[in-house]
């Protein structure tokens, strides 16, 4: 029931999150939209109404007219007419600009009879203006033409000089000084004069009445339509007024819907973030419980592995050991005489061990590949002849089914510098099916080059059969651990070669590909990319392979399994060697603590003491065999082995079962370095001496890759270097246990390069270290720098 529950709630907050988050999107648009919109309100609010401006400014040209106007009746200048007439194309420029921006009728009719208004009220002003600049024009115009009309002589024959005066003035001062005689036409003028101007009073005043009433009327008709427009006026800045409280009014109203809008979207982000957290929450439990899950299942896969490793190795030891017996003892008899059935039985036995040697090997290979702990190596090899050996090896089988085995090589590099042993393995695997599941026809070995750049080489290297051929279902299956292209198939195989060739492949980071018809047969392809080498020619590698005859060697052979001592006994009997066996760890370590043995072949697993354990303390506690060399025999060789075989002391480590001439070859090595060095050297000291004899890396080679090697030969480099330094000085300042100290360090690097001659002389210089002289102890140290330089040299030119 808390399942159910925990998976309900689980659901309705997963469907509730997105739900949730569309809601709040939606209202926080239309949030900001409406916010958005009340801003742009506000901002239109907050702005000075441009029609109640232009309301103000026509006010105040009506003003300006009206003065301009008054100004005009006591003084009528061109200049007043002139700027009424500006003012008033003014006013009604704005109001024609105000009616464009209406679009209320009513407002548009308001705008057209304040517009008539202002012209009728402007026509009357210029009306009142017109009328009074008339009356004093005409009677100033009559009464100059009187004056000019008067002779000259006049004023100059009767009239004294007197101060001047204005034109009235004139007038009363002639009246009274009328003493002086004067012509008679002078007197006639003046009397006209006078008369004019009495009736001009006459006129004037009754002319002053007509004015007057007009006067009135106009400026009764002015004030009326003065009073319209300040009406008008005023109508139209209260509707400016009330547009702008009805927008104050929108802005509210929106302003109150906007803050319910954000109460909403505050409170659904509210609820957002709560099941927000709530998720995280239970993703973050969750999440730590997968995590505990997948730790322990990391633990566990783990553990798998390393049990998977651990019963790999202890399975192949135990397998491998009866193997190793069988196909040792196999070996032995075939020598021997016996009838052709024998033989023939002998043979089947062989081909059983080999082919379980075979999936044994499969095993391990898989296991290995698996765990990334396969390295590729790096030699020069002739690609032909790798080749040419795997067809070798099926040769028999495929004439036993009448099939014929044939190649096609296309312009094939000799040599490339890569990996022989798992091309050889990879090609195996590929002949191997091919014949497994063609019955008759041909298989086809072929390469060619398929891609080239400078010494870079892809080759590809094709297998092509006419067998049964594979559906093509199941061609993408078929390169998977344990997959075959039929059930019935298993009776023939594991289904493992095809998976260990493509994981070597992908190792190569090269590429695989197949060609498949049901009934017609199958190719598959593999582009490996190589780079071009070249063979040294000092190196003959087509030496035929001689005979090893051991003789005069004591040989101690150390095993748990007494038939594994049996086959070392059978491979060393028809050599001139003592043996001495021992079952345990125990009988090993007594007999090298209490005789000298020319080599000791150790299992690196028997009871009492690990062959890596009874090394260690022969080489550290003074034995008599501290210089012995010492063999490990192995079921496996993981780098786990290799690395303590290395630390312990051991010279060479091999895996069981072995090839019997590759295992009397390692034997001679270690057992006859000296003397044949030795040889060398006092043969001739200078550097055309073979310097590679004064040392072997196979014995680093059978522990580790060439990676593994190269660091070795930089370490022994590097510390033997410095030591002859540290020698130098102390002998300088004849400091005898730094010379001891440092001839100690440079033993164990010399070791794992087996140079045995570097190694004599080196503990010969540690000996005299205590007693002998410095002089003595510069001339070792010199023999010492001497044969390193010669190691040095040749193995900074090839390493």
């Amino acid at each position: 029931m808390n399942i159910i529950n925990r998976r309900t709630l689980a659901w309705t907050i997963n469907l509730a999150l997105p739900i949730t988050t569309i809601i709040i999107m939606i209202m926080g648009y239309k949030a900001y939209s409406k916010l958005d919109q009340m801003v742009d309100e506000l901002g239109e609010s907050a702005q000075p109404n441009y029609n109640l401006i232009v309301l103000n400014e026509v006010s105040f040209y009506i003003d300006e007219m009206e003065k301009d106007i008054d100004t005009y009746r006591t003084d009528p200048k061109p200049g007043l007419l002139k700027s009424f007439n500006n003012a008033l194309d003014e006013s009604l420029f704005l109001i024609d600009s105000l009616k464009q921006n209406i679009e209320d009728e009513r407002v548009k009719n308001l705008y057209d009879s304040l517009s008539s208004l202002v012209n009728q009220w402007a026509k009357v002003q210029t009306q009142i203006g017109a009328i009074n600049s008339d009356i004093l024009e005409s009677t100033l115009d009559d009464l100059a033409e009187k004056i000019e009309s008067i002779p000259q002589t006049i004023e100059e024959d009767t009239i004294e000089e007197e101060p001047k005066k204005g034109f009235f003035g004139k007038l009363l001062s002639r009246k009274k000084k009328d003493t002086t005689q004067v012509p008679k036409e002078s007197s006639r003028i003046r009397q006209e004069i006078l008369d004019e101007l009495v009736q001009a009073r006459t006129a004037s005043e009754k002319q002053d009445k007509e004015i007057k009433r007009k006067l009135s009327s106009l400026n009764e008709e002015a004030a009326e339509l003065q009073d319209e427009i300040v009406y008008l006026i005023n109508e139209l800045q209260l509707i400016e007024l009330d547009n702008d409280n009805q927008k104050v009014a929108k802005a509210e109203v929106m302003a109150k819907d906007t803050n319910q809008e954000i109460v909403v979207f505050s409170t659904l982000t509210s609820l957002l973030l709560v099941i927000t957290i709530i998720t995280q929450v239970n993703y973050l439990a969750r999440n730590k419980k997968y995590q505990n899950a997948l730790r322990s299942a990391k633990r566990n896969a783990e553990d798998l592995a390393h049990a998977k490793e651990r019963f790999l190795a202890n399975m192949s030891h135990e397998i491998r050991t009866p193997m190793n017996a069988i196909a040792g003892f196999t070996n032995q008899l075939l020598k021997s005489d016996m009838s052709p059935e024998q033989k023939d039985q002998l043979e089947v036995v062989k081909n059983s061990s080999d082919h379980l040697i075979h999936l044994l090997n499969d095993i391990l290979d898989l296991s290995k590949l698996q765990a990334n702990k396969v390295t590729l190596e790096k030699e020069i090899f002739d690609v032909k002849s790798t080749l040419f050996e795997v067809i070798r090896i099926f040769e028999d089988k495929a004439s036993a089914k009448g099939i014929k085995l044939k190649t096609e090589f296309e312009s094939v590099p000799k040599y490339v510098n890569g990996d022989p042993h798992r091309l050889r393995q990879m090609m195996t695997n590929l002949v191997s099916n091919a014949i497994k599941y063609t019955d008759e026809g041909s298989i086809t070995l072929s390469a060619s080059i398929h891609e080239k750049s400078g010494k870079d080489v892809t080759l590809r290297l094709a297998v092509k059969d006419t067998g049964l051929g594979i559906a093509k279902e199941k061609q993408k299956k078929i390169f998977e651990e344990f997959e075959q292209a039929n059930s019935s198939d298993q009776r023939q195989g594991t289904g493992l070669g095809l998976a260990i060739t493509n994981m070597l492949t992908n190792l190569h980071k090269g590429t695989i590909e197949m060609e498949s018809e049901e009934g017609v047969g199958t190719e598959i392809s593999l582009y490996i990319p190589y780079q071009i080498g070249k063979l040294d020619k000092t190196v003959d590698n087509n030496k035929p392979e001689e005979e090893i005859k051991l003789s005069d060697l004591k040989i101690l052979i150390a095993d748990d399994e007494p038939f594994n001592l049996k086959l070392l006994e059978a491979v060393f009997k028809h050599h001139e060697v003592e043996l001495i066996s021992a079952n345990d760890g125990t009988q090993a370590l007594e007999a090298l603590k209490n005789e000298k043995f020319d080599i000791a072949i150790l299992d690196v697993k028997m009871p009492g003491y690990s062959g890596f354990e009874i090394v260690e303390k022969i080489r550290n506690n003074g034995s008599v065999n501290k210089k012995s060399p010492m063999m490990a025999l192995t079921a496996t060789i993981s780098n786990y082995e290799r690395e303590l075989s290395k630390t312990s002391g051991f010279n060479h480590i091999m895996r069981k079962p072995f090839d019997e001439q590759e295992f009397l070859e390692v034997i001679e090595t270690l057992t006859n370095p000296e003397g044949r060095d030795k040889s060398i050297l006092n043969g001739n000291k200078s550097k055309k001496v073979n310097a590679e004899n004064l040392y072997d890396l196979n014995t680093l080679k059978s522990i580790g890759d060439q990676d593994f090697v190269n660091e070795m030969v930089s370490t022994f480099k590097t510390s033997a270097t410095k030591s002859l330094k540290n020698l130098r000085k102390a002998t300088d300042l004849e400091i005898r246990t730094g010379i001891r100290e440092e001839a100690h360090k440079m033993l164990p690097p010399a070791r794992h390069l087996s140079a045995y001659v570097l190694v004599e002389a080196i503990e010969k210089l540690q000996s005299m270290a205590e007693k002998s002289s410095f002089e003595d102890i510069d001339r070792q140290i010199n023999k010492v720098e001497e044969i390193y330089s010669l190691i040095k040299d040749d193995l900074d030119s090839k390493v």
